[in-house]
């Protein structure tokens, strides 16, 4: 009788055993819970959960309700999801072919990250960072959804284009304006050179001033060299790469302003002034050309 009721009071304590893990179990499931309720629900991001099976929505957070501009959760779980995209995502392809696969590569990888454009509910179309976590419920498979809206870093990156559109329009202004292209004369174009002429600006010169023969029909080129801060065996070989080029349009190019010790410096480093028309200055080219053209 004894061994009996010894073997009763192991099982007891064994049995309270049990049932006091089991309570501490339950006790940090709650707590879990919580944890995740609470992140779930005062994130700075949408997060709703949709069902594997049905596709439809079965859970969300405030921000979601707020994002979708709906007026509360029930609103957002009658949703059908096709809804919550345009039909044609940026690249082109179909939402709903392309969410297939966003959901696939989720499926295989264990998380999914990439940039979509959602619909809210007054049919704004808006753009969102998305995570996509597979996770299982007691109610089977399901996918955790976190949009974080990147609308104010669209914008951002907008504004920031236009700024460098319109800085590198006033950069050309100001390139224009140091190396301007007249026309003088019918058919005659003088170009004054100021400043520096390094291998960037004699390109940019260079097709500036073919496209204006071109569409003036200029038959004279005049290049000022007066402005010229310096102009050594570089500047001097740039200046005649720009006169080689007017030449194949059939205009026939000078250039002006060459001071004499500039000539000499010149001469010293073997540059061959004579392949070009040299005149002393613009009045002087301007005379040659109306004698040429007599």
């Amino acid at each position: 009788m004894s061994g009996s009721t010894d073997t009763r009071s192991d099982r007891i304590a064994e049995l309270e055993a049990r049932n006091a893990e089991l309570e501490q179990r339950i006790a940090q499931l709650e707590i879990a819970e919580e944890r995740f309720r609470t992140l779930f629900e005062f994130s700075n991001d949408a997060h709703l959960i949709f069902d594997v099976s049905t596709g439809g929505i079965i859970d969300c957070n405030a921000e979601a309700i707020r994002m979708l501009r709906c007026a509360n959760k029930n609103q957002v779980l009658a949703i059908h999801p096709a809804v919550l995209s345009p039909e044609y995502q940026p690249d082109g392809r179909r939402s709903l072919e392309k969410s297939i696969e966003m959901d696939g590569t989720a499926r295989r990888n264990g998380y999914h990250r990439f940039e979509w454009i959602h619909r809210r509910m007054n049919g704004e179309d808006f753009p969102v960072e998305v995570t996509l976590t597979p996770v299982v419920l007691h109610s089977g498979p399901a996918l955790l959804v976190v949009w974080h809206e990147i609308t104010d870093i669209r914008r951002t990156e907008a504004e920031l284009r236009n700024k460098l559109a319109i800085i590198e329009a006033q950069a050309k202004q100001i390139q224009d304006l140091s190396t301007p292209i007249l026309e003088v004369w019918d058919k005659v174009l003088l170009v004054p050179l100021l400043g520096l002429l390094d291998s960037d600006r004699a390109e940019q010169l260079s097709n500036a001033l073919l496209e204006h023969i071109v569409r003036r029909q200029a038959t004279y080129v005049i290049l000022d060299s007066t402005g010229i801060a310096s102009v050594d065996a570089d500047v001097a070989r740039r200046l005649i790469g720009i006169i080689d080029a007017v030449t194949l349009l059939g205009a026939k190019g000078v250039i002006v302003g060459i001071r004499r010790d500039v000539a000499i410096s010149l001469v010293e480093a073997g540059v061959e002034i004579g392949r070009f028309a040299t005149l002393p200055n613009v009045r002087a080219a301007l005379a040659a050309f109306l004698r040429t053209s007599r």
